[in-house]
């Protein structure tokens, strides 16, 4: 036998370690200034949750793979949370002048830069588009679909290198 075999990620176990990192991601990514940093919140939320999972877990080999699982979860777990706070968020804002007034500032900052006239009427029938509620909808559906994606690869990533770092290695006989 080459090297002891691990068994599977006991979920049972995992789940709540990844739901606190993730939830920690998600809180991070929605803090205003704090948000700019949310690729490394995301990575280091992946990485957390291995090394919860091998604590919860102490003799659990946590290769490269298994890491990405965990991430994985992590960042299903904090999208989730992220996209239900900001749905929640921006219908309550959506419904104020000051979300109309915002995004009418962002087009007059857009075609002020843009010299270019068939550039700038495409950016305002987008804009128009977008402050219709059909398209604000698809605006947001868009958005989430980015951000699910960014969550899944960045705190799988997290995850792999939280494995290398905080995992056991396999031991050769």
């Amino acid at each position: 036998m080459p090297y002891a075999l691990s068994p599977g990620i006991q979920w049972n176990l995992a789940w709540q370690g990844a739901l606190m990192a993730g939830a920690g991601a998600a809180v991070l990514t929605a803090v205003p200034i704090v948000s700019l940093g949310c690729c490394l919140w995301m990575l280091g939320s992946g990485a957390l949750s291995v090394a919860l999972y091998q604590r919860r877990v102490p003799g659990a080999v946590i290769t490269p793979g298994t890491g990405m699982k965990l991430g994985a979860l992590a960042g299903v777990f904090g999208f989730v949370i992220h996209a239900v706070v900001s749905t929640l968020s921006f219908v309550a804002f959506r419904s104020s002048s000051d979300f109309r007034r915002a995004l009418q500032e962002q087009m007059d900052k857009q075609l002020a830069n843009s010299p270019d006239p068939k550039a700038q009427e495409i950016m305002r029938q987008m804009f128009e588009w977008i402050n219709t509620p059909q398209g604000m909808a698809t605006f947001m559906v868009l958005l989430l679909v980015v951000l699910a994606v960014m969550f899944l690869i960045f705190t799988a990533a997290g995850g792999a290198l939280g494995a290398s770092m905080f995992g056991k290695r396999r031991e050769f006989r």
